[in-house]
């Protein structure tokens, strides 16, 4: 699908994923939450949000494939494939905690095409599409290319990552902010120098890997070999620690930061797609 067919589609996938979170914030912290099988919270506003997202992006793109995190997939086409968080950061929006958000995705023949992450509480609507840029609230995003890493500098690191590596010799500021979209999306916007992560499921990723992308920051292993997006979205969580910043900041990055011992992979999470 050609990227100008997509570009006319945007006005109306943004005002659906607001539609979505609107409605997601009128019970923002007032819901009862269940624990699932891998220890997370969902809700019923997760449920909704993701059959109500399910139902309308497929309609809009008629053909297309759809994935979530709390269904699982519809379709086998391949070709579009919209990835779906109905509530990233389930944790924060149980508990009135306002770092939560909506995040969508089109992966076309496995390749980020578009993104939208909007988070209700804090009035932020992210938005990229290949080759056009990426933008918050209309203002164009630009991630941070640093020259070096300073105390009061914003490094994102996600609970089991922080669980995992030795940041003991990492000058920054660190931040778990309890959604791996929001965090990444500061990373292209330039607050924060990099998000870093590991088990965290392709609906988490799929929104923001657009939006970094166009903002100028990348995926990337703890090695420097960059993130295979394909090959995430057939085994659906990545398995080791991933960077997302510039390639400065990840050069500056891999020199203080280490594995754990015996602690290099997470072995205890799915691996396989919904």
């Amino acid at each position: 699908m050609k990227i100008s067919e997509l570009e006319k589609l945007l006005p109306r996938l943004e005002a659906l994923v607001r539609e979505a979170g609107h409605a997601a914030l009128g019970h923002w912290g007032a819901i009862a939450a269940e624990t699932k099988a891998d220890s997370s919270l969902v809700t019923e506003v997760d449920r909704c949000t993701e059959s109500f997202l399910a139902d309308s992006l497929t309609e809009l793109l008629p053909g297309s494939d759809f994935a979530g995190e709390e269904y699982g997939r519809r379709g086998a086409n391949g070709i579009l494939t919209w990835i779906c968080d109905p509530i990233d950061g389930t944790t924060n929006f149980v508990r009135g905690l306002p770092h939560w958000c909506v995040s969508v995705g089109l992966l076309q023949e496995g390749n980020p095409v578009l993104g939208i992450v909007h988070a209700p509480a804090l009035e932020l609507t992210y938005a990229a599409l290949a080759g056009s840029g990426a933008w918050c609230n209309g203002r164009r995003l630009q991630a941070e290319m640093p020259a070096a890493l300073a105390y009061e500098d914003l490094v994102c690191v996600s609970t089991s990552a922080l669980k995992t590596l030795d940041t003991s010799r990492l000058v920054c500021r660190l931040r778990c902010l309890g959604s791996i979209a929001l965090e990444m999306c500061l990373v292209a916007e330039g607050k924060a120098v990099a998000a870093i992560g590991i088990g965290e499921g392709m609906h988490d990723l799929a929104a923001s890997l657009c939006i970094c992308g166009e903002a100028g920051a990348r995926t990337y292993h703890l090695d420097g070999s960059s993130l295979d997006v394909g090959a995430l979205l057939d085994r659906w969580r990545t398995t080791s620690h991933f960077v997302v910043a510039t390639s400065a900041a990840l050069r500056l990055l891999v020199d203080v930061i280490s594995v754990r011992s015996g602690s290099g992979k997470l072995g205890t999470v799915p691996t396989s797609a919904p």
